[in-house]
């Protein structure tokens, strides 16, 4: 057994022995990993953390293989980097409320519009 107290302390090739070798030792560490990665500045943000880190569990347990659970993982990122209210949709009006702070009338499109553009093509 490893006297490793600590998720990060280990190699990947070390966490897929420990993985085999004591299931229960790998699933406490990874879920002291996961706690301590949830704490934020604020008990508010650490709250939002935790509840997001519950629904990609909870979606995650829905996959009946590894390959299923990355695909899972694929959509959870692409549905917050690109979709509805997502990080880029964030960026893009956080750029055009400045270009409209500083007087720019040209602004920049979002995915929405460049996808209504092209098909106008």
């Amino acid at each position: 057994m490893s006297t490793k107290k600590e998720f990060t302390a280990y190699t990947p090739d070390e966490l897929r022995e420990l993985y085999k070798e004591d299931p229960a030792l790998f699933d406490q560490l990874a879920a002291e990993a996961l706690q301590k990665a949830c704490v934020a500045r604020t008990p508010e943000k650490s709250l939002k953390l935790q509840q997001m880190q519950w629904s990609m569990t909870m979606q995650m347990r829905k996959a009946s293989s590894n390959l299923g659970r990355m695909h899972i993982m694929e959509n959870i990122f692409y549905t917050q980097v690109y979709g509805k209210e997502g990080q880029l949709e964030q960026l893009v009006d956080n750029c055009n409320s400045l270009l409209r702070t500083i007087g720019k009338k040209q602004q920049i499109m979002g995915k929405e519009e460049e996808t209504i553009k092209l098909r106008r093509v």
